[in-house]
């Protein structure tokens, strides 16, 4: 079990976390205008068939 945990605190450093996080960076920058735009459209298209489309 010493060998476990001595293996985890060696390999899981702020300078690995921080590069993971660099590599993730992109993807959320993309991903979170296009949620946002859908779901103000999905808002939108919601109250479209009742005629209370609101803009």
């Amino acid at each position: 079990m010493q060998a476990v945990i001595s293996a985890l605190t060696e390999s899981v450093t702020s300078t690995v976390m921080f590069g993971t996080l660099a590599e993730i960076v992109p993807f959320i920058v993309t991903l979170l205008p296009f949620s946002l735009g859908l779901y103000f459209l999905r808002k939108l298209v919601k109250g479209a068939g009742t005629g209370k489309v609101r803009f």
